[in-house]
């Protein structure tokens, strides 16, 4: 019964000194615990060292600008007059699309604009004579009849030194064809040629060469002619 009485005494005093100990850290935690939480400072909104982020919404997408008729579009469509001084544009509202009809029972030309005058001189007749204009001949485009050379008559011929060369070129010569039908070589003016032996070549031919003359109201006239003349070589 001793024995058993002191293991009984030894038991309750370890479990006692035991809850002593497990109090006194748990008083030290919490204690430690106190002590950082009141030296714990508390940061201003002002606070430069925060950073605060703000979540804030999209802005509206912006109204379109409805554009601005210019002054033209405006004047049209109230359909007031412009100030005084301002350029002003009638502008149709209604454009035709369509061909108008075309009557072809109709003659294409009307001979009545042909009973007063003859062809190419506006102050012609028929039966009547032809006058002279004050240049002492006709342009191609006052004659009914322009002048033309003869069927079968030769051209100017190829100068020798010019085909040995090979060289080819034109000439293009302006005279009057007379009623004779004739070519007035004091009139022979040469408008473009590319070697004076061409030129040579073409007043010798000319002055062989015979033409029907130009007629103006069943009328033989002079006629001023231009005339090219190519000389090429057989390839």
């Amino acid at each position: 019964m001793f024995s058993t009485l002191l293991e009984s005494k030894s038991h309750r005093t370890r479990r006692t000194g035991g809850s002593l100990v497990s109090i006194a850290l748990h008083a030290a935690a919490i204690g430690a615990m106190v002590a950082a939480t009141a030296n714990a400072t508390v940061r201003t909104p002002n606070d430069p060292g925060e950073t605060r982020i703000t979540f804030a919404p999209p802005p509206p997408p912006p109204t379109p600008r409805q554009p601005t008729p210019s002054a033209a579009v405006e004047r049209v469509l109230s359909n007031t007059a412009p100030a005084l001084g301002a350029p002003s544009l009638d502008v149709p509202l209604d454009i035709p699309t369509g061909i108008p009809p075309v009557d072809l029972s109709k003659s294409v030309t009307d001979a009545s604009v042909f009973e007063t005058g003859k062809r190419g001189v506006p102050t012609g007749v028929p039966g009547g004579t032809a006058t002279l204009p004050s240049t002492g001949y006709f342009f191609a485009g006052q004659v009914e009849k322009p002048a033309m050379s003869l069927p079968g008559t030769l051209g100017p011929a190829f100068p020798d030194m010019l085909r040995s060369a090979g060289i080819e070129g034109q000439v293009l010569a302006e005279f009057v064809v007379d009623t004779s039908g004739m070519a007035r070589m004091d009139t022979f003016r040469v408008l473009k040629s590319d070697h004076e032996l061409f030129t040579a070549s073409v007043r010798r031919a000319l002055e062989r060469t015979r033409f029907l003359p130009a007629e103006v109201g069943d009328k033989k006239v002079p006629q001023l002619v231009q005339q090219m003349f190519q000389f090429m070589l057989n390839r």
